[in-house]
């Protein structure tokens, strides 16, 4: 039997190594922190469908059928199917370029990146398509803009801070930052940006993202040949299900019996409840 088994702290490949840079997005303007809303209702529907897929694939009756279940997750968090599940499928996973899923273009950073690669946009304008992970990345470049903004209500601003840490839990930690290789600057992923954090913090997988290590999984299972052996697969998808329910719920992390907006605890059921309290959402 062949069996794939993804890293514990799994990141695409492509997120460390291929230039990446941050969009321009952000404004002060409340307008941007009326936008986050929607958002974070449909990062709870793409999750919410995630899960049930999950659970279809833990009772499914074959193989194909299960693997089917799956790539719906795979697509609820990468907002493309894998391309795993074709009968030509050839054992790569079809992704978002980094500028699509980051919603960036070399000209967001620095003129020299435009002069080398070129200014053309994303080839998809609109977050809602890019599934947990983009949409997820988005949303939180307008919260920021409420947490930055010194005119917004402190309150406000303290919410939506809250709101940014659960949902980093989630879709991780990591922002785009730049840095000098070889005598020259290249736009980077920093997985190391939050450089203060705790050991324990660096020892869980928060810092890259929960959403990954279900990324990771399902890849594992859309990836392994079962060759009947159904129960396995069946075990496989139930460790899918118990990953997204902690991107979720969230996980409470000191046994105080609350799960809070705080490094490896808030889940995005934590991030909606902070962004009702503010007035993000509706109550």
């Amino acid at each position: 039997m062949r069996c794939f088994v993804p890293f514990r702290r799994f990141v695409p490949l492509y997120l460390l190594f291929t230039p990446l840079l941050l969009i321009s997005l952000l404004s002060t303007s409340p307008a941007f922190g009326r936008q986050a809303g929607p958002h974070l209702q449909a990062l709870q529907h793409h999750l919410q469908e995630a899960q049930q897929a999950a659970r279809a694939a833990s009772q499914a009756t074959s193989e194909a059928d299960l693997k089917q279940h799956v790539d719906a997750v795979f697509t609820q968090i990468w907002g493309v199917p894998s391309g795993l599940t074709a009968p030509d499928a050839f054992g790569a996973e079809k992704v978002h370029g980094w500028k699509t899923q980051w919603q960036v273009s070399y000209d967001d950073f620095d003129p020299g990146f435009s002069a080398r690669y070129g200014n053309a946009p994303p080839e998809i304008a609109d977050p809602t398509q890019l599934g947990i992970e983009g949409e997820g990345r988005f949303v939180r470049d307008l919260l920021q803009a409420v947490v930055d903004d010194e005119a917004a209500p402190a309150d406000k601003r303290m919410h939506a801070e809250h709101v940014v840490i659960a949902l980093n839990n989630v879709i991780g930690w990591m922002k785009i930052d730049a840095g000098f290789t070889k005598g020259e600057m290249q736009p980077r992923v920093d997985l190391t940006r939050v450089w203060d954090a705790p050991s324990e913090f660096w020892r869980s997988t928060a810092d890259t993202g929960w959403i990954f290590e279900a990324y990771a999984q399902a890849l594992n299972i859309l990836k392994t040949s079962y060759e009947g052996d159904l129960n396995l697969a069946h075990r496989h998808a139930e460790d899918l299900v118990k990953l997204l329910d902690k991107c979720l719920s969230g996980v409470d992390v000191d046994a105080n019996g609350r799960i809070e907006p705080v490094m490896m605890e808030g889940g995005l059921e934590t991030a909606l409840t902070h962004a009702r309290a503010a007035g993000l959402l509706a109550p």
